[in-house]
């Protein structure tokens, strides 16, 4: 903890990589489903799953905040779900790059595969809340993912996770920060 007191820029760093990466980055990672889907028609979304089971006994589920915006259907709480978490895994990756720099290999994409690897590969079918159609009711580990899933979610997140690091890279040279490696003032 001692390099992040450190500083009041390296404070400043961190707030502002956090606001501005977890802004573009969920447009980023929102927009690549677009082009992508991850998922076929009619299946549940993992952000879905979670909202329905952590917050349904409170009444709140995956559709409490849809709207219609021109005619289409939003998922107002899966949006959110996907702004929320991209401002917590920007704050990761800004915090987690002052203790390991090397989590910023490949401007970010390292990070953008570990995150696929640990949430899609583990903690969401760990959970249970992956049990793809064309899987015959088998829990979505990648092993019984499709390619075309795979696909989506790994440039997805290798997208998002490089569009984190190209805020953080402006944050820093507004700081006057090394864009590489160690940029944490001691």
């Amino acid at each position: 903890m001692t390099k992040l007191c450190a500083s009041p820029t390296n404070r400043k760093v961190i707030l502002w990589t956090t606001l501005i990466g977890g802004f573009f980055s969920s447009l980023v990672k929102w927009g690549s489903e677009v082009n992508m889907p991850p998922r076929m028609p009619g299946e549940i979304s993992p952000p879905g799953a979670n909202i329905d089971a952590w917050l349904g006994w409170l009444g709140f589920n995956q559709h409490s905040l849809d709207y219609v915006y021109q005619g289409n259907s939003v998922l107002g709480a899966v949006t959110l779900y996907h702004w929320l978490f991209s401002f917590v895994f920007a704050f990761v990756y800004v915090w987690g790059s002052v203790y390991w720099p090397k989590i910023r290999l490949w401007y970010g994409a390292f990070y953008g595969i570990l995150i696929t690897v640990v949430m899609h590969g583990l903690l969401i079918p760990m959970f249970g809340f992956r049990n793809p159609a064309y899987a015959d009711g088998a829990v979505g580990w990648m092993w019984n993912l499709n390619a075309a899933e795979h696909i989506s979610e790994f440039l997805g997140h290798i997208y998002w996770s490089v569009s984190i690091e190209v805020c953080m890279i402006a944050v820093l040279a507004y700081y006057a920060r090394p864009i590489k490696g160690d940029w944490a003032e001691r």
